[in-house]
């Protein structure tokens, strides 16, 4: 999916984004860009194609005051984790867990029900 369209999907969180750098030589690409969303929350996206296949990217989800919230990414730090090389750090950069989120898309869907989710909690609940 082109990566208008997959922001279109979302066009209900997406409020705006930029894109920072965009790169194409040969079979390499690079993306970067920041995408602000409709709770006022930032995801910032890495992505960087190599040789037409391997695929390296960063998706850093943060909270209006630039608090982490959740980053996947699939450097190779954790082996030891079941989704190796893929994995996400939630709410601190040393606590992390497997990851099936490997695309825009994904992550996107996944932030689309932890804000739908956060929404409908009662305000006692939310988190500060």
């Amino acid at each position: 999916m082109r990566l208008h369209e997959t922001l279109a999907q979302f066009s209900d969180i997406v409020r705006h984004y930029e894109v920072i750098q965009y790169e194409v030589e040969g079979l390499h690409s690079r993306l970067k860009m920041r995408i602000l969303l409709a709770d006022g929350s930032q995801l910032h996206v890495r992505e960087t194609v190599l040789g037409g296949q391997r695929r390296k990217y960063a998706y850093h989800w943060q909270d209006p005051e630039g608090h982490l919230r959740v980053r996947w990414d699939n450097a190779a730090h954790w082996p030891e984790i079941e989704t190796h090389p893929h994995h996400k750090h939630v709410g601190d950069k040393n606590h992390v867990t497997a990851s099936e989120a490997t695309t825009l898309e994904e992550v996107l869907a996944v932030i689309r029900v932890e804000t739908s989710t956060q929404e409908s909690r009662p305000s006692s609940e939310k988190k500060e």
